[in-house]
């Protein structure tokens, strides 16, 4: 009898320490790290559409939930598919993808830093900002886009269950920064979910966007491409923010902390890209302009018969031509563009004078139209 009865406390004892180890769950955090942010939709993609056992206490909101009984299946990082259950219904849906997005952020106990390999630079997929985006100048209130690309066609992601990763930025001399994912990158049916939110985890004046894509379920598929644009406006006051004596500023955005994973859960390297944007004090701008206009506009063909290409460094707002003797011919309003294409129907064969009047400039060349 005195046999039993230890044995019996023994095992209540060992069912207690299992249970304060794994029995409790904030809903969202399916990783089970101590915050719900974007790399718990990798998590809650993979193991949506499995089910278990539903916990008593039912619910997404961001309260600990004690967690009755584990399910079956567990994760590479031994994580139980149970935390993958935000509200405790029984089964991973689209509630529990949508509860990280409402607990985002949200802390509880110690957290865990997650770690991931990086990709070697030549042998694993890189995720690169389209430089050839950028423009050559860039100063206060600047809108800029930039594409980001993922994998390459000879280079691709060939068993892509789910990505997430961060991009960090200079919050001061950046007022706005905001990615568009593109769905197509992870397949062109319906079976996918994105997530973005604003870091909640980010030092003082550094400005974080978070985000991941996932599939629904084990589906991976091959990748490669754009995986987004990024639209950047630069701050619309530098001249309190550029130190004196100092014309620009290198301004740094990064893509970090990225995680990809296969259909099996297992990490795929990536390799991360940083670029840096030079912002420019406006009267260091306009005397670059003063200086160089003829380099920083161009007009082509050069004679031409249909249309006109115009690409400048400055925005374009207004194109008009004139005869050689001062005669206006046309005047064309533009939305504010640094690429514009015109037709020259109408106008007269011969010599002419065209303006293009910016933003922060005004510059004349001579062009010949043709007939066709």
């Amino acid at each position: 009898m005195k046999y039993i009865y230890r044995l019996l406390l023994s095992l209540s004892v060992l069912c207690c320490t299992q249970y304060s180890l794994w029995g409790q769950i904030f809903p969202g955090d399916a990783d089970n790290n101590g915050r719900v942010e974007n790399y718990d939709v990798l998590y809650t993609g993979y193991a949506y559409g499995e089910i278990g056992p539903s916990r008593l206490g039912e619910s997404p909101e961001d309260d600990l939930e004690f967690i009755s009984l584990l399910w079956e299946s567990i994760f590479p990082s031994g994580v139980n598919f149970a935390f993958a259950d935000a509200d405790g219904n029984g089964a991973v849906d689209f509630v529990d993808l949508i509860t990280i997005s409402t607990n985002y952020g949200a802390e509880h106990g110690m957290v865990v830093t997650n770690q991931f390999l990086e990709g070697v630079p030549g042998i694993d997929p890189a995720i690169d900002f389209d430089r050839s985006a950028v423009p050559p100048l860039i100063t206060e209130n600047s809108t800029i886009e930039i594409p980001l690309y993922l994998g390459s066609a000879e280079q691709p992601l060939l068993d892509v269950n789910g990505i997430a990763f961060s991009i960090e930025y200079d919050a001061e001399l950046i007022a706005d920064l905001r990615l568009e994912l593109e769905p197509a990158w992870m397949g062109r049916d319906s079976q996918l979910f994105m997530l973005q939110s604003a870091g909640e985890f980010s030092p003082v004046n550094q400005g974080r966007l978070d985000a991941a894509m996932t599939r629904l379920g084990k589906q991976p598929v091959m990748a490669f491409g754009k995986i987004g644009t990024l639209s950047i406006i630069i701050e619309d006051d530098l001249i309190e923010l550029l130190p004196d004596n100092v014309d620009q500023l290198p301004v740094a955005i990064s893509v970090v902390g990225v995680a990809a994973i296969d259909g099996e859960f297992n990490t795929i390297p990536i390799v991360q890209d940083s670029i840096h944007l030079n912002v420019m004090h406006p009267a260091a701008i306009s005397d670059i302009i003063e200086k160089d206009k003829n380099r920083l506009l161009k007009v082509f063909p050069n004679p031409a018969q249909s249309q006109l290409h115009f690409v400048s460094v400055d925005l374009m707002q207004e194109i008009q031509f004139y005869s050689l003797s001062g005669q206006l011919l046309k005047t064309q309003q533009l939305s504010p563009s640094r690429k514009h294409i015109l037709p020259i129907h109408g106008l007269p064969s011969g010599p002419l004078i065209v303006k293009i009047i910016g933003e922060q400039s005004i510059v004349s060349k001579k062009i010949w139209v043709q007939s066709p």
